[in-house]
């Protein structure tokens, strides 16, 4: 029987993913020198296997095992392998991941920033989950490795920072809740002998720049105090490291206080390893080994590969490591000492991965590509993300959502309204497909569009036409923003207003319209939005991010109300001002008057702000009520109870909240929907110090606490935040977390909700 061109395609399809599937079974365990070895016995832990495996390497195979493409070693049946594979919203183009037959596409999540907005930790863990399952049937096929340099938790510190939209955003809590959901989702599955996949807490730390004046990532030194480092930048590695457990760190590019990242043994050994019990790999960003030698000119071309070594790194992303080891060992520079632990901890983790272990006894090798990739349920998951990520900023006289039955025709302009690859930002993959804005809003009612310009805006020969589209439409969508051709990995903006002339274009659309308009910002990075806000002739705005696969869908799904919009911004949008003056070279959190640095984020930034950080409203209402504070005690929480606290909680404890860091008190409020519609609301707690504390480079308030719920119209739920001292302490001058007396207050959004004494 001949078979239908795309059915006999499928078959091929299929054939060979399953030619390739038994290829990728085959594990050194299975057979060939190692099989039956004291390596392949899975009574003794992944430690000791690895211990015994690097034993039995002569000097010659270990060095080409140095580097992100370790050559294979034929005498042991070791085979070759790629460390770089990429997954940071789905599985992404990348040396370790091949988009060919069988493995045609993946699953395209919405962008890290935009699923941040959801404040969902069941979403955030639900996404690592459906990108390990991707993942895996890709390495079946042998088209992915099983290590994934994801996900990328450096804050949002300067809102030019192109690569911000890959980050959870600017607020180091909410950053480490996001890696300690998105982590274990990723690396724990259906088998409990084996880590689905590595993921890798990136980049090791105090990057958040790409280049600025005369300096550029590859030679920054980021100066960082004690204090910043201890609230700002470390309390994310911590949670992704040790309370997600996190296989793999990335040490970064920049040096930090004259040390270069990957050659900071008190960054990778003292803290990763040392306090927050680390028990991974780490591997250099690519070239950053290179770095430390040729643009920090840190120590000599030899010495290099020796401190990159000791100080705890284990892979080089580049052929430093590999070029200069052979001479680093015979002129006695490098011991070899310093090579065996790397190996140990890199096949370690390959051990954990199933990569050794006999076939038959392992799950995961059944997920292929055909079966497992692109759901429906990953359809769902990815659509769902998308519908979470949009945020409502504006609803003049609750004109949204748009009625199909009374709008009639839309009109459909600008920049990114029909935006297909930018929905999804940098590092990504092959898409199954991309549902544009314009093709999800033209599935309700006929559309017109028009572009008006594209997202540099510097042609306004269509703004005649958008007018004139705007003016006869019974409402309009207008889609502005950002793409990656302005914000990405190597280019920082300079200017945080929109591109070109797309103020322009709002204004003259705004003012031609006969119906309502919509302003919806796709966008990653902060963006200076406020014509949209201060026009009364801009009824609604909507922020979405970079949407992913189905972010048309989304979108149109919220301006006719199929959802209800239930979003926060991860990130403070500025006005364009803020950064007038302000370096990116300056590190600090805290305002400082000598550099024009007036704060950063919502923690320290006290002037006005486009929107801030948390905001989101819903198509109905809630309030919540001021509850009674529950606690082991009395309504004051003394000195010596906090201090007991601190003292008792291990060093962990210092950086971010763990599942071991003891309650201090419970917090208790009742949420009410008193609107029409259901909706979900983010609850978030914010913790606001003593104003004695202000001068002391202390947060104006912090977010301790956030949970999602949803609610019919009148129903109303009760919400608990068990908060640990972090929730009544700060850190010191000198980096360390203290107690601060005098009377705390705790907020939802800007509602006063609780007052605690500490004295």
């Amino acid at each position: 029987m001949k078979l239908p061109p795309a059915l006999l395609l499928a078959s091929m399809l299929c054939l060979g993913e399953l030619v390739q599937l038994a290829e990728a079974l085959d594990r050194p365990c299975d057979k060939g020198p190692l099989a039956g070895t004291s390596v392949c016995d899975v009574s003794e832990t992944p430690r000791v296997r690895a211990t015994l495996l690097v034993l039995m390497l002569e000097t010659a195979e270990k060095i080409p095992l140095m580097d992100n493409s370790p050559a294979p070693v034929p005498r042991l049946g070791i085979g070759a392998y790629q460390w770089w594979s990429e997954a940071l919203h789905g599985v992404a183009n990348s040396p370790g991941v091949n988009f060919s037959a069988p493995t045609l596409y993946a699953t395209s999540f919405p962008q890290v920033i935009g699923t941040s907005a959801s404040f969902n930790k069941s979403l955030w863990h639900a996404i690592g989950s459906a990108i390990s399952t991707e993942a895996r049937a890709f390495n079946n096929a042998g088209h992915a490795g099983l290590t994934f340099w994801t996900p990328n938790i450096n804050l949002m510190r300067d809102p030019r920072w192109g690569r911000g939209h890959e980050t959870p955003g600017e607020d180091p809590f909410a950053t480490g809740i996001y890696a300690s959901s998105f982590v274990p989702g990723m690396q724990e599955g259906e088998d409990p002998h084996y880590v689905k996949a590595a993921t890798c807490c990136k980049h090791y730390y105090g990057y958040d720049m790409e280049a600025s004046g005369n300096k550029t990532r590859h030679d920054f030194d980021a100066l960082i105090s004690v204090q910043d480092e201890a609230d700002s930048y470390l309390p994310a590695f911590h949670s992704c490291v040790y309370n997600g457990k996190s296989l793999g760190i990335m040490c970064s590019y920049n040096a930090v206080n004259g040390v270069p990242s990957c050659a900071n043994a008190r960054i990778m050994n003292g803290i990763a390893r040392g306090q927050w019990n680390f028990s991974g790999y780490i591997t250099s960003d690519c070239g950053a080994v290179s770095d430390v030698f040729a643009n920090h000119q840190y120590t000599s071309a030899y010495q290099t590969v020796t401190d990159v070594l000791q100080a705890g790194m284990d892979t080089d992303c580049g052929n430093y490591v590999g070029h200069f080891l052979p001479y680093a060992l015979q002129n006695g520079t490098t011991p070899i000492d310093a090579v065996d632990d790397a190996l140990v901890h890199l096949f370690e983790v390959q051990i954990r991965l199933g990569m050794f272990d006999p076939a038959q006894n392992q799950s995961y090798l059944n997920l292929t590509w055909a079966s497992n990739v692109n759901t429906p349920a990953h359809q769902q998951l990815a659509l769902e993300a998308a519908q979470q990520s949009v945020v409502l900023l504006k609803n003049s006289g609750g004109v949204f959502p748009l009625s199909k039955s009374k709008i009639q025709s839309l009109a459909v302009i600008g920049p990114n309204a029909n935006a297909s690859t930018t929905m999804q930002a940098n590092y990504y993959g092959v898409a199954p497909y991309l549902v544009t804005p314009l093709q999800g809003l033209s599935k309700y009612v006929p559309t017109t569009y028009v572009e008006g310009c594209n997202v540099q805006c510097t042609n306004t020969n269509e703004f005649k036409a958008a007018a004139a589209a705007a003016a006869a439409a019974d409402a309009v969508v207008l889609v502005i923003g950002l793409s990656i051709a302005i914000e990405a990995e190597g280019l920082d903006r300079t200017s945080i207003d929109l591109p070109g002339q797309q103020k322009q274009l709002i204004q003259q659309v705004a003012a031609a319209a006969k119906g309502p308009v919509l302003c919806v910002v796709m966008a990653g990075g902060s963006v200076d939005f406020s014509v949209a806000r201060n026009l009364d002739a801009v009824q609604g705005i909507m922020w979405v991010g970079y949407p992913g696969q189905s972010g048309g869908d989304a979108i149109a799904q919220a301006v006719f109300g199929e959802i209800n919009p239930s979003g926060r911004l991860p990130h403070t949008q500025y006005l364009a001002n803020y950064t007038n003056n302000l370096s990116m070279l300056d590190m600090s959190w805290r305002p400082n008057s000598t550099s024009n640095n007036l704060g950063r984020s919502y923690r320290f930034f006290p002037g006005p702000v486009v929107y801030p950080y948390g905001a989101g409203i819903s198509y109905t209402n809630f309030s919540y009520t001021q509850p009674e504070r529950q606690a082991d005690g009395s309504m004051n929480q003394s000195f010596d109870d906090l201090w007991a606290a601190i003292a008792t909680a291990e060093s962990n404890f210092e950086y971010s909240p763990s599942a071991d860091t003891p309650a201090l008190f419970t917090l208790n409020a009742t949420v009410t929907n008193n609107g029409t519609r259901t909706g979900a609301v983010t609850v978030i707690v914010y913790a606001v110090p003593p104003a004695s504390a202000s001068t002391l480079g202390y947060p104006i308030r912090s977010n301790v606490g956030f949970q999602k719920v949803m609610l019919n119209p009148g129903q109303a739920t009760d919400v608990s935040f068990s908060l640990p001292v972090h929730a009544i302490s700060v850190v010191n001058l000198a980096g360390i977390r203290v107690p601060v007396g005098g009377t705390w207050q705790y907020m939802i959004g800007d509602e006063l909700v609780a007052k605690v004494l500490a004295h």
